[in-house]
């Protein structure tokens, strides 16, 4: 297929370019003639240059015989036409070099990338790479633009495709599993395989590209992924992200192999870009030397909000709650709530409700912010709270706590202590993650 095209270079200017699009697989076993049409072998891998939106091609193995491979060092300009029968060089047999390719931040894709697991950033989702797409512009200048991670890529591999077209076409022309590819283009692609030169240039990009992402998808993708590979995703992430996908991840095994697979100083910073009680939950599920020690790096504050989460026993409303709450003295104003609430908005994950308080910190009330918006600047809060809300005490069992929240159709319950002092608040979403957590539990056998 041959046609001009607008495209975008890597400096970002438009470009108006002649251009056909060739795969891997075409590519791969094809014999290789010098300038003087010697033979020198077949094609057996092509290298790349990742530090491009669009990798260029630029150098080339060739197999000789079974066991001899002889590496191109020079670029990939001399390289004369990969149009014909035989890829045809413009340099004689003698400027080849049977040294291995070892250029930083270049990469062998078919012994690097084909049949390895990928990330789709664009589909968020872990694909396996079947054949590779280039961009050919002029006479033999490729880039990288897609991978192909359908069906069709592997049967173009193995050489099946005219074969099968030729079948379906006669016994099954209604069928579509094989009409297209499934590409995806290179710059939403994460390979998780790159030699650890090539990984550093690649790691800005995934993330940007993760960034995008919603942690529920992350966390998928990273249950999808193997061990290794789930482990070299998970270290390239920030901490902020880090913390948001593993708290979306459910099952508690994969949550405490991924914070052990970085060290003990970045694993302190994913926990406290976590609400206490998440990290709480999963430092209780680490060997207790190793919680301790994290403990330990973290920042006095958070680390002291998430050492009083871990006295209460996992299977009490203690247990479950966050002390990430809003609370308000009753007189504060309206007008003042206000003032209050967008100066600490930004420590708090959820605001549900707005819990009122007396002096002693003993829960008085409660109100959500469509009555604190439709009430006059000038009015206190326990003049327009609900008095007396449901409550849950901290020793309270997981399953009064569930029930509480069912009757009552309740976002969020306030966790109270023996003197009514306001300690904590459970979501509707902590219910239903530690429910969760204790079918895996059970699952495990735990």
């Amino acid at each position: 297929m041959s046609d001009a095209t607008t495209i975008t270079n890597d400096s970002g200017l438009i470009a108006e370019a002649q251009h056909s699009f060739v795969f891997f697989s075409t590519l791969l076993d094809k014999p290789v003639h010098d300038a003087n049409g010697v033979s020198i072998g077949r094609l057996s891998d092509l290298a790349v240059s990742v530090a491009y939106m669009f990798p260029p091609v630029v150098a080339f193995v060739v197999q000789r015989g079974r066991w001899e491979k002889f590496a191109l060092t020079g670029r990939w300009t001399d390289v004369a036409d990969i149009s014909g029968a035989a890829i045809r060089l413009n340099v004689g047999i003698q400027s080849l070099t049977p040294s291995k390719m070892d250029t930083p931040g270049e990469v062998l894709l078919r012994e690097t990338l084909l049949d390895m697991q990928i990330v789709d950033m664009n589909g968020a989702k872990v694909v396996r790479v079947n054949d590779l797409h280039f961009l050919k512009v002029g006479a033999c200048e490729l880039r990288l633009v897609h991978v192909d991670a359908g069906t069709r890529g592997l049967v173009r591999r193995m050489g099946w495709e005219p074969r099968i077209d030729g079948v379906l076409r006669r016994f099954a022309p209604q069928a579509r599993y094989l009409s297209a590819e499934r590409l995806i283009r290179w710059n939403y692609v994460q390979p998780l395989s790159l030699d650890d030169k090539a990984h550093r240039i690649r790691l800005s990009v995934m993330q940007r590209q993760v960034k995008e992402l919603h942690p529920a998808d992350i966390a998928e993708i990273l249950e999808d992924l193997d061990t290794h590979e789930r482990a070299t995703m998970f270290r390239s992430l920030d901490p902020e992200t880090a913390a948001d996908a593993l708290a979306e991840v459910d099952d508690p095994r994969i949550q405490t192999q991924l914070l052990e697979t970085v060290s003990q100083e970045a694993a302190a910073d994913i926990l406290e870009e976590m609400p206490p009680d998440e990290a709480a939950d999963l430092l209780s599920e680490l060997p207790p030397e190793t919680s301790t020690a994290l403990l330990h790096k973290m920042e006095v504050e958070e680390a002291e909000d998430v050492r009083e989460l871990l006295t209460y026993p996992p299977d009490t409303a203690g247990g479950m709650m966050t002390t990430e709450l809003v609370s308000l003295p009753a007189e504060l104003t309206v007008e003042d709530t206000f003032a209050r609430l967008r100066s600490e908005a930004l420590d708090v994950e959820n605001i549900y409700y707005l819990f009122v308080v007396d002096s002693e910190q003993r829960l008085v009330g409660v109100l959500n912010l469509r009555q604190l918006i439709m009430a006059q600047p000038t009015a206190r809060l326990h003049e327009i709270m609900i008095k007396d809300p449901a409550r849950v005490h901290h020793t309270d069992s997981r399953d009064s706590v569930a029930e509480m929240v069912e009757k009552y159709d309740l976002l969020a319950l306030p966790v109270v202590d023996d003197g009514d002092v306001l300690v904590g608040m459970i979501t509707v979403d902590d219910v239903v993650s530690h429910i969760a957590n204790q079918a895996w539990k059970r699952k495990l056998g735990h």
